[in-house]
């Protein structure tokens, strides 16, 4: 009987054995590891041809990069970097680019005196007089501008309730409805010559005392007020506040993102700020850019802390997939595939990114 039992712990202890090895190989639904893909960048300055390294904006439109600069618009294609300024373009009202975006077809450009846009090669003037804080195109040929004293659409002063608000950014969706983003008052939904705010919650300092100013309307969540940034992301769209990122249909649904931050909080008669944790790993709250790929696969997010990527509800670490970024990066495009960030101090291309999600796609 001993020796049956001895039998029977040999036989166990090489099954054991075998199913390790078939566990390491990759058997009974195990997978091999796949090696992260690492991806470099080429850097565009003075000595390719773009003489102006100080980037605010970017975007892209066809096989063509624009960038905006305070000495002027750069667009690279694919070859040179040129430049259209005041001196070579007189649809340009002044040489400092407040900013820039690719929608409908257009290239929409907001300039510290005037708006106007280009298919790619021909620019047109759709306002003078003035900083042109934002613009924005439908795919029926409206136009809007945003000033520090409220919005023009048409050129006209028709966008009731928006009032004398200092517009950031404006964007108009896949239906044709204009959304307008506002320094200090959230988001206005702009339709039929009417406006509705969308507000989010906030906080404000009266005397010694901390008050809570409700949402308008209630359910709204934006996690700031203060709107950097707007794009169509899927069927939503996603917002770039001072107080992190929101993806909304701003309906019922609300998904924030949100980085370690500074909140204030009422303790007795004293009002003090204190870190609190985020609730996620996006990489600063303050949002100042986005892109997104062709067909929603990543949505790319530039914060006051870095570059941070979404790819469904996680965020990738960055780091590790494009390691070496500098500091500093202000805007970013995505065009044929390649990942474009503008700096301080220059343009960085990062190419064939697309590969990234490629082996996603051909599952």
């Amino acid at each position: 009987m001993k020796g049956i039992n001895n039998v029977k712990n040999k036989i166990a202890i090489l099954l054991l054995f075998v199913c390790s090895l078939m566990t390491l190989s990759g058997c009974f639904g195990g997978k091999k590891e796949v090696k992260q893909k690492v991806f470099t960048f080429t850097k565009y300055s003075k000595s390719e041809g773009l003489t102006c390294e100080q980037i605010t904006s970017l975007a892209a439109l066809g096989d063509k990069i624009y960038a905006g600069t305070d000495k002027g618009l750069f667009i690279y294609d694919g070859v040179n970097w040129g430049i259209q300024n005041v001196k070579n373009n007189n649809k340009l009202g002044s040489n400092l680019i407040v900013n820039i975006q690719s929608l409908n077809g257009k290239v929409w450009i907001g300039t510290d005196n005037g708006a106007c846009y280009t298919d790619g090669n021909n620019f047109y003037s759709i306002y003078t007089g003035g900083r042109a804080r934002a613009v924005s195109g439908s795919k029926s040929g409206n136009t809007a501008v945003g000033t520090a004293y409220g919005v023009l659409v048409d050129k006209n002063n028709t966008a009731s309730g928006v009032g004398q608000h200092e517009i950031s950014y404006m964007l108009y969706d896949t239906q044709g409805q204009l959304w307008v983003g506002t320094r200090k008052e959230g988001v206005f939904k702009i339709s039929g010559g009417m406006a509705r705010q969308y507000k989010g919650p906030a906080k404000t300092i009266m005397g010694f005392s901390l008050v809570d100013v409700p949402a308008n309307p209630s359910n709204c969540r934006l996690p700031g007020n203060l709107i950097k940034s707007m794009i169509c992301y899927k069927q939503y769209i996603a917002v770039g506040t001072t107080g992190g990122l929101c993806i909304t249909d701003f309906n019922n649904y609300y998904e924030c993102y949100t980085a370690r931050h500074k909140e204030f909080f009422q303790k007795g008669n004293k009002i003090t700020d204190e870190e609190v944790e985020g609730n996620s790993k996006i990489p600063g709250n303050k949002v100042s850019a986005l892109a997104t790929t062709d067909n929603f696969e990543l949505l790319f997010v530039v914060t006051d802390l870095g570059l941070g990527i979404l790819k469904g509800n996680e965020w990738l670490d960055v780091n590790k997939i494009i390691p070496g970024l500098p500091d500093g990066i202000t805007s970013v495009a995505w065009c044929n595939g390649d990942l474009w960030l503008g700096t301080d101090d220059g343009v960085l291309r990062v190419p064939k990114f697309s590969e990234y999600f490629a082996n996603d796609e051909a599952k």
